[in-house]
């Protein structure tokens, strides 16, 4: 089974972010979860998650079966709304900014890890 996973801090929102990237994200999503004494059960067998249990930790989980530009684009913008949302930041730059880091910071991870990115 593979799941990896690595951490990165985003000083400039005092937080952190957790990319997990699994064959198994209905079992990763309940961990995380489970971490958190969160009840629900997670059922769906989706592209990606983003999770955030608090405003200090995010998780952004994707299926290792839609490893894609697309994917990976989708669930970054949904990790930057989340993130400048909870902060009460709307303008258009320092999301751009986000995107931008976080986009960078995936993709060296799954650089490091030799994970293809499918295209098409």
């Amino acid at each position: 089974m593979l799941t990896t996973r690595t951490t990165i801090k985003i000083a400039t929102y005092n937080c952190e972010v957790v990319f997990i990237v699994t064959d198994d994200i209905i079992s990763q999503v309940n961990k995380v979860y489970h971490k958190h004494k969160i009840a629900s059960v997670w059922e769906d067998n989706c592209e990606g998650v983003v999770y955030s249990p608090d405003i200090d930790k995010y998780y952004l989980i994707i299926n290792s079966s839609y490893i894609t530009h697309n994917t990976i684009s989708h669930e970054i913008f949904h990790l930057t709304v989340r993130i400048t949302g909870d902060r009460g930041i709307s303008e258009e730059e320092a999301r751009a900014w986000l995107s931008g880091h976080l986009s960078e910071n995936l993709y060296k991870f799954l650089n490091k890890k030799k994970l293809q990115i499918k295209h098409g």
